[in-house]
């Protein structure tokens, strides 16, 4: 490594030390046994200054290592700023990487995946992941990796066989944080990735509480760690907040998002986690900050569809209208990789909303709904797990295909996920179907799990159910 990138680097890691005490001390949940948070190295701010320096190995002397790790250092550019040619180049490395060791490279292996499954092509993610597993069984990451990819195919009898017969991690999930505050040595033997994988398959299989365990516990253990990427101990702070989020815990969601904020400057995921916190509470001005705030740095979709609603909400529907367009250019241009559809069928199937403070009605999102059939369809057919199939029901429904959209939506509510929004589509579909004891059961639990999962269709659950 060049002695500029090790001095840059030297002087991030003085800086995070100098910035350690203050860090820990605003973590008011951090229990006083547990693992020790690490300095923060702002290691993103050096990530193109590392690309560079593998891209300029790769050219003097390509290897299958040193490949690998250039690959890496793509996909974690990716996940800091969102830019979808990053996983593309990723999956060039690692194929590299590949074809210079076809044979026993787990590494390259799980990276080629990992770029697979952030270009949503998972059934080939699979594949690699399952080649890196069969050549080291006993390498955790290499299972979670398997499990993370079958849960995301909705295969999720397979996950679990893996996952339990894996069983590493059962006493893990099996402790929370205030077990973490008791000994220290629950979290020491925690395995990252295998806890990552459980909180993912908890969260779908209608264990919210134990994915929230499995998630706090990795995240206490991955912030011990100094060598961690930023935006890594980021995500598991994100990742806290949107599950506390799912379950209706809107104060804990809200500093998890800070705290990953704090960890991970402008980061893009915590400032979408905020966006919708906000538009779920009504709260438009800092719902339309925090989604401007995140699309500078990623503009996806279900960022840019909050930050449309707060500019209706705040009277604002030119503004409104420039960020509609953006969003249907964004589908237009992202069509052939197909990396929002879920986010797009959602957004072009939304029926107008009354988001006004003073009772306005704005301009409905559905103006597209053969198009959001059409991409909720293709998301199923790439991935059939229940939010997809949930997607497909929502778009069948405001499409007037109530039939079919109950079809979907009973394989939507089949593990029982606590999401509030799937379970109310669920409830309206029911009701319009004329299933009452189902409709009750499902916008009940909606709002049991979370009273303001959105700023209209919480109060319509209610409404219903007082009719039924």
């Amino acid at each position: 490594m060049s002695a500029r990138i090790l001095v840059v680097l030297a002087a991030s890691a003085l800086a995070g030390l100098a910035a350690w005490p203050a860090f820990v001390t605003t973590r008011e949940a951090q229990a006083s046994a547990a693992p020790t948070p690490a300095p923060v190295l702002a290691d993103y701010a050096q990530r193109d200054h590392l690309v560079a320096f593998y891209e300029n190995a790769v050219r003097q002397h390509p290897d299958q290592i040193v490949t690998r790790m250039l690959a890496s250092q793509y996909l974690q550019r990716f996940r800091e700023n969102g830019d979808a040619g990053d996983l593309l180049r990723g999956e060039h490395a690692a194929r590299a990487s590949l074809a210079l060791q076809p044979r026993f490279n787990p590494g390259g292996e799980m990276t080629l995946a990992s770029s697979l499954l952030s270009l949503h092509r998972f059934r080939e993610a699979l594949v690699h992941a399952e080649r890196a597993r069969e050549i080291e069984p006993g390498n955790t990451a290499a299972v979670a990796q398997v499990a993370s990819t079958e849960v995301e195919l909705g295969w999720y009898d397979d996950a679990h066989r893996l996952l339990a017969s894996g069983g590493t991690a059962e006493s893990i999930r099996a402790t929370g944080r205030a077990a973490v505050s008791r000994s220290a040595d629950k979290t020491l033997g925690a395995d990252v990735a295998l806890s990552t994988a459980h909180a993912r398959y908890d969260e779908v299989n209608g264990n919210l509480a134990q994915a929230r365990r499995s998630i706090d516990l990795a995240m206490i253990q991955t912030d011990s760690i100094i060598d961690s990427p930023a935006e890594s101990r980021a995500w598991f702070h994100f990742r806290a907040g949107e599950l506390a989020w799912s379950a209706g815990d809107g104060g804990t969601a809200e500093r998890g998002f800070r705290e990953a904020l704090d960890i991970f400057p402008e980061y893009p995921r915590a400032l979408n986690g905020l966006a919708r916190l906000y538009w779920g509470e009504r709260r438009w001005p800092d719902a339309l900050d925090a989604a401007i705030r995140a699309a500078k740095r990623m503009p996806l979709p279900e960022t840019l569809s909050y930050q449309a609603d707060a500019q209706r909400a705040l009277g604002d529907e030119a503004a409104a209208r420039a960020t509609d367009d953006l969003i249907t250019a964004i589908a237009r241009i992202g069509k052939a990789g197909a990396l929002n559809d879920r986010a797009l069928a959602i957004y072009f199937a939304e029926r107008g909303r009354d988001l006004g403070a003073h009772g306005r009605h704005f301009t409905e999102h559905g103006r597209r709904l053969d198009d959001a059939v059409a991409i909720a369809r293709r998301d199923v057919a790439a991935r059939d797990d229940v939010f997809a199939e949930d997607t497909l029901a929502w778009a069948l429904a405001q499409s007037g295909h109530w039939e079919q959209a109950r079809i979907a939506a009973r394989k939507a509510v089949r593990r029982n996920t606590q999401d509030a929004r799937l379970q109310y589509h669920a409830g309206v579909i029911a009701m319009q179907c004329g299933d009452r004891a189902e409709a009750v059961r499902r916008l009940t639990t909606a709002l049991d799990l979370n009273p303001r999962f959105h700023p209209v269709y919480a109060d319509d659950a209610r409404r219903r159910l007082a009719r039924l």
